[in-house]
């Protein structure tokens, strides 16, 4: 199922599912650790009408406010028509903490009793091994607890601690959990389990009649059991609603800092246009890393996930808000990666949010892989972000320092891993890290980094370095142009695919990575060769039911192997961005805007872009929200912007 409105302050990471549910909760580092692993944190309701855990059917709406990422839910349960409720949550901006008010309103003549459960299932640390539920009657809590990790959770009512029944539990062999407990209203109270535990607390209220009840529950994460203690303290002295104003304060704040968009732009592309950016800073971790997404269903393809530091990621993620008026946020990760850097002076498959080494499935060093277990593009890209971001914001003095120790010697190590034979780059992996060769996307890249290592050497006078990367960027796109390119259908080739004997051979399958040759500036849309081959390239991937699939016969996550692929948002909105780039008033452009609205309409209800849809149904198909795809609208939307500077007619009804 996919996950929805992520809320984070850098440390403390939450996401739910369509139902409210918590359903990844990650501590200290946005992404890592996992203590709740895509296992369900409910919430239940009881009352004369009987027992319901909340799903998806008892919503009526689920969303992010329009100016900050504080998620209001309405809740309407059909035994109980007279009640309606609205939960509002957030993560508190300073304070490791996630407040979940609920407000319950009674239309009717007569009082009704409600007990709300409260039901916790973690694994901490990421196993169900070692844990520990405990009721702490002392200071009116439920204490989940491993090694250096504590969570207490209460509910607040008025200025104390309020919990009026209790069960913790286990849950492994024959046990589902404690949640069963609940479901006749009554929980057993047992103060504590141990190992695979899971545990539920109740409140106890009455809605008079045409009135209304409010509660505050509360979430605290420490790295320890004086420190939770202490938070949670902190929290019964402030009031809920101090929290709440701060948040709103600062994102509103946040919002208004940069000029993001032009008010021209339909007001649904804006609304995404928001929840885009605060996707992006919700995957932010303090430290800079930028996480690709955190969604635990994936375990059940490969056991592993999506929360990872991709520096190709990364990369365009912080060149979108760098893009959007945001330098100042995207000045952590610049600043980590030096760090990342490998003696050979480049980037790693992947890092934890941690920043130490991910795991990864590429094999190097024996016949038929390449010398180096790497995708050579996110160096590259890292490169040319951060160019790109010196240039936007002249805060030269200040990043000098990673020029030295980052862009050089990353650029000389870009510089020297090529074939004196044919001027391109050695074989590395492709982008969507599925085969090894000389990739047009990986060449477009490097060429883009070598030039942007050349500029920022220019300009810091290192003449000598300047001169030798351009020379080669130059040298390198003219390979490009010489060895991948095919004049017969007038396409580029997706690359030289690396056999097992060590040789290369064309790979001629249409890839939607080909766009990196207009959105990076290697040619100009005028080139004669780049037109022919971008619509070759669209017309073969656009699908009749909209969107754009990943490239030809692409299985990943494929239901049906007689359908080309899925549609994808990154790719989609690649072809929205080169018609941005091509045809007069892109945005009063219909086929802009199919594109477009495809695209919206994929993000309805929740505002999360995903990986991919389904081709018919349109359903989710892997990560969402995919930090990817919402960085590449807020490109798209930026690069509209530039091109749409009068008012149009049309601006008014849509």
């Amino acid at each position: 199922m996919a996950r929805e409105h992520p809320l984070t302050n850098g440390r403390l990471f939450v996401s739910f599912d369509p139902s409210g549910s918590i359903r990844e909760l990650t501590y200290p580092h946005v992404g890592k650790e996992s203590h709740v692993g895509g296992r369900i944190c409910r919430i239940g309701l009881s009352s004369v009408a009987g027992f319901e855990w909340i799903t998806p059917e008892h919503v009526l709406s689920r969303e992010y406010e329009s100016r900050a990422p504080v998620v209001r839910t309405r809740i309407v349960l059909h035994s109980l028509p007279s009640l309606s409720f609205l939960l509002t949550d957030w993560v508190d901006t300073n304070d490791d903490i996630l407040y979940r008010h609920l407000r319950v309103e009674n239309a009717s003549e007569t009082e009704i009793p409600l007990r709300i459960f409260f039901h916790f299932d973690m694994d901490i640390a990421n196993s169900d091994i070692g844990n520990t539920a405990s009721y702490l009657s002392d200071h009116g809590a439920m204490l989940h607890y491993k090694d250096h990790f504590y969570f207490l959770m209460t509910t607040l009512d008025g200025d104390r601690p309020r919990i009026d029944g209790y069960a913790c539990g286990t849950r492994h062999a024959h046990r589902e959990g404690t949640w069963r407990d609940a479901e006749d209203g009554e929980l057993g109270g047992n103060p504590i389990a141990q190992g695979a535990v899971d545990s539920v607390y109740a409140v106890w209220l009455t809605v008079p009649p045409g009135g209304v009840v409010e509660r505050t529950s509360v979430l605290v994460a420490a790295s320890s059991y004086g420190r939770a203690t202490d938070l949670l303290s902190r929290v019964v002295a402030s009031p809920p609603s101090l929290s709440l104003s701060r948040c709103r304060s600062f994102y509103d704040f946040w919002l208004d800092t940069p000029v993001t968009c032009s008010n021209r732009l339909p007001e649904s592309y804006l609304k995404l246009m928001r929840h885009s950016l605060f996707i992006l800073k919700n995957h932010m971790s303090a430290n800079g890393a930028i996480v690709a997404a955190v969604d635990s269903d994936s375990l059940s393809l490969s056991r592993d996930t999506y929360s990872y530091l991709w520096p190709r990621d990364g990369a365009i993620i912080a060149h979108a808000l760098d893009m959007a008026g945001f330098g100042d946020l995207t000045r952590r990760f610049y600043d980590l990666l030096p760090g990342l850097l490998s003696r050979e002076g480049f980037l790693l498959h992947k890092y934890h949010p941690s920043l130490s080494p991910g795991s990864s499935w590429h094999p190097s060093g024996v016949p038929g892989t390449p010398e180096f277990p790497i995708q050579e593009d996110e160096t590259a890209l890292s490169i040319w972000a951060f160019e790109r971001h010196i240039e936007r914001y002249r805060d030269i003095d200040s990043l000098y320092g990673l020029y030295r120790s980052f862009v050089l010697p990353s650029a000389h190590f870009l510089a020297g891993f090529r074939s004196s034979a044919s001027g391109l780059p050695c074989p590395s992996y492709d982008l969507w890290e599925e085969r090894a060769g000389i990739w047009t996307f990986t060449v477009a890249t490097v060429i883009a980094g070598l030039f942007s290592a050349s500029r920022m050497a220019r300009r810091f006078g290192d003449t000598s370095f300047a001169q030798e990367f351009e020379k080669i960027a130059g040298s390198m796109k003219e390979s490009l142009a010489e060895r991948l390119f095919d004049p017969g259908p007038q396409t580029f080739l997706r690359g030289l695919k690396l056999e097992a004997n060590g040789s290369l051979s064309p790979d001629p399958v249409p890839d939607s990575s080909l766009s990196a040759l207009f959105w990076l500036d290697i040619f100009s849309p005028q080139d004669t060769r780049l037109a022919p081959a971008m619509e070759h390239l669209f017309r073969r991937l656009t699908l009749p039911e909209g969107g754009v699939i990943r490239y030809a016969n692409d299985s990943y996550y494929r239901e049906n192997p007689a359908h080309p692929g899925n549609p994808w948002i990154i790719a989609t909105l690649w072809k929205a961005r080169w018609l941005i780039r091509t045809v007069p008033d892109p945005l009063h452009s219909e086929n802009v805007r199919a594109l477009l609205d495809w695209v919206v309409e994929r993000a309805a209800g929740s505002g999360m872009l995903a990986e991919q849809y389904h081709p018919r149904t349109l359903e989710v198909r892997s990560a969402s929200p995919l930090t990817w795809s919402h960085a590449e609208w807020v490109l798209t939307m930026v690069e509209l912007c530039q091109t749409s500077p009068e008012k149009h007619p049309w601006d008014d009804g849509h």
